[in-house]
């Protein structure tokens, strides 16, 4: 019994998974004998400042949700402080709303739509202050279904809702692509 304990012990202990934040890999470490920190794609630089996304589509305020959605989640981040001043960041995060498409894609028995499909495609860069050089770029795309309705305004504020949480979703993965401590 003792063996198999030992064994996973040992077994996991040199996985390389961490929960973020929890860094002890040298990649992270700071250069004036500080705490370690996660490893991101910006490297040195700690303020990012995050640009209103760019809406290539037709639908409004999309915009708004994705970049809303992106300084929730990175606002909880240790690992960038947040500024809205773009000459006091380090990095800046870029993007567009490369496309936005609501499609019926479940039917009732009498042939009625009774469920849609809201997909978001971005486009996210993050760029080095003053050379914009590119330190990353992504290509993200998301779902959410939401029910249909008969009453017009129930289902665009269903369309809206699923647009809201398909850019939560993004942000998350942006967030994620952000971090390569894995």
């Amino acid at each position: 019994m003792r063996i198999v304990l030992i064994l996973f012990v040992v077994l996991f202990a040199g996985c390389g998974y961490h929960v973020p934040g929890a860094s002890t890999s040298p990649v992270g470490a700071s250069t004036d004998g500080g705490s370690t920190a996660d490893a991101w794609v910006g490297g040195d630089a700690r303020v990012l400042y995050i640009q209103l996304f760019e809406n290539q589509t037709a639908e409004p305020y999309l915009e708004n949700y994705i970049t809303s959605a992106l300084v929730a989640e990175l606002a909880r981040s240790r690992v960038v402080e947040l500024t809205e001043n773009r000459a006091l960041a380090d990095v800046r995060l870029a993007g567009e709303v490369v496309e936005f498409s609501s499609n019926a894609f479940a039917y009732g028995p009498t042939d009625r739509i009774t469920d849609y499909r809201a997909t978001m495609k971005v486009s996210v860069r993050l760029l080095r202050k003053g050379s914009d050089e590119v330190l990353w770029r992504d290509n993200l795309q998301r779902t959410e279904d939401y029910a249909a309705a008969v009453n017009k305004n129930l289902q665009l504020e269903g369309e809206r809702l699923a647009a809201r949480l398909v850019s939560q979703r993004i942000a998350e993965d942006i967030h994620a692509g952000l971090l390569n401590s894995f």
